[in-house]
């Protein structure tokens, strides 16, 4: 390996490893809630996780639209490194992502405080739709704390301070497992609160994480107050360009989320054995995938800050070495699933659980499916990281509608309605579109990565592959 390469893949991991445990730590989170409304009741698992997919819904897609920035605030950090500029760009770039944020956690709260009417055509059981009402009626007011923090997440990863949001989070987790549990089952004498307090003690832990983040962050000039007063006054502007890059990022993210959604509403209807352990297999999905989301934020930042400092091959590499690292540990995880699949039912539920065995036979049919995309799934994360460092983002969300909608979606109903597979059917459905995805974006990685080293490899061009390297990642 040489030393570009190794020097290369410490600053992936550099940024990529303190982020991934920032989604570890989420997972904690939404691990504990799951076993603890497991013990309650597989009412309470099954509208507990109901919620959690469409909270992750609509931060996602949220987090998707700030996600603008990113690539705005590496580009101007390398470009700081080679040039002199007036204008702080990442403060820029920071001042859009708040104002876009607090525009998406507004909308997000009053979509969730109505998310029992959205559920109750598609036949969900009562006592499920009782507990959903309890649960998100306090959980959504998270929402604005979450996407408060997401571009102070952004402007750290840039700036080197990754493990500010790890260290935020992951004392926030724990915070949350004994608050979790007593305002569930109660504490002492006192009596617990059931799915309601759950919901409140998501509320109060995410909260408490970001008011500490910001407080710590402002007082140690991570986040100096001149990043607010340099980015406060051009916001309106700066949303513009943020929203111009984020939207199709954000649309990418719908189109495989909005894809699970309906397929989850769908597998609702088949019964509450199929909504359980599709939310077992759903939730393994989310543990392995939220480290890959990592690689592809960190792809993104390595990728933007090369071709702000005029460096394509670089660029290249950066990308290219997320996606193998993407591959290798998706490949990894899938092998732990597939040998470790008979017992990992018992992590969720008790065996003194009604109908337990058709659950744990359920669950492990879908894990074996989960575990065929896998690698599929890391690779179109990271390639979408990459060419996001390109400000490439309108055809991989075209890309994205296809592949989910114009596939995905009509193998499900075809499989789980039409030959009649059910719940089964509905997975080998995700398999189809996420696979045509992650596919269709290598080639355009490899297609488009190409133009980023036109500039770097003949030095008597370099006027003409710069010119190609601009309106490649023009914002508009």
């Amino acid at each position: 390996m040489s030393r570009t390469t190794w020097n290369e893949l410490r600053s992936l991991a550099g940024i990529a490893a303190p982020l991934a445990v920032t989604q570890a730590s989420q997972l904690v989170m939404s691990l504990a809630a799951s076993v603890m409304l497991g013990r309650l009741s597989g009412s309470a698992l099954a509208a507990g996780g109901l919620c959690a997919i469409f909270i992750q819904a609509l931060t996602v897609v949220s987090q998707g639209v700030i996600a603008g920035a990113h690539p705005l605030m590496a580009a101007a950090k390398g470009k700081s490194e080679t040039e002199t500029t007036e204008r702080d760009g990442a403060a820029y770039a920071f001042g859009g992502a708040v104002l876009v944020g607090l525009a998406f956690s507004l909308l997000s709260v009053a979509i969730l405080l109505n998310l029992p009417s959205v559920l109750a055509p598609f036949g969900v059981a009562p006592e499920i739709l009782g507990d959903v009402q309890q649960f998100i009626g306090r959980a959504a007011w998270a929402l604005p704390a979450i996407l408060w923090i997401a571009p102070i997440r952004l402007y750290c990863s840039v700036s080197g301070k990754s493990w500010l949001i790890m260290a935020s989070v992951g004392l926030g987790a724990l915070c949350y497992v004994p608050l979790l549990s007593g305002l569930t089952f109660g504490i002492f004498d006192s009596p617990g609160n059931g799915i309601a307090g759950a919901g409140l003690a998501y509320v109060i832990a995410w909260w408490l994480i970001a008011g500490g983040l910001t407080a710590y962050a402002i007082a140690r000039r991570h986040l100096p107050l001149s990043t607010f007063r340099s980015a406060f006054p051009t916001a309106a502007t700066a949303a513009k360009d943020v929203w111009s890059i984020g939207w199709p990022i954000a649309l990418i993210y719908a189109a495989e989320l909005g894809m699970t959604l309906v397929l989850t509403l769908i597998t609702s209807g088949f019964g509450t054995v199929a909504i359980i352990a599709n939310q077992i297999a759903y939730t393994l999905n989310s543990i392995a995938f939220n480290p890959i989301v990592a690689i592809g934020q960190a792809a993104t930042v390595r990728v933007a800050y090369h071709l702000g400092a005029g460096r394509g091959a670089t660029a290249l590499l950066a990308g290219n070495l997320s996606l193998i690292v993407a591959a290798g540990l998706m490949a990894l995880f899938g092998m732990i699933l597939l040998v470790a699949s008979d017992d990992i039912t018992r992590l969720f539920l008790s065996t003194a659980t009604a109908d337990f065995a058709a659950i744990q036979a359920m669950a492990q049919r879908l894990i074996m499916i989960l575990a065929a995309f896998l690698v599929f799934d890391g690779l179109q994360s990271a390639a979408n990281g990459a060419l996001r460092g390109l400000k490439d983002t309108r055809v991989p969300m075209i890309i994205g509608l296809c592949g989910y909608w114009l596939l995905g979606v009509p193998i499900a109903i075809l499989l789980s309605f039409g030959i009649g597979m059910g719940v089964v059917g509905v997975w080998f459905g995700i398999l189809a579109g996420i696979t045509s995805v992650a596919c269709a974006l290598l080639l355009r990685w490899k297609s488009l990565a190409h133009i980023a080293v036109a500039s770097a490899a003949d030095p008597s061009d370099t006027r003409r592959g710069r010119s190609m390297l601009r309106k490649l990642t023009s914002p508009t």
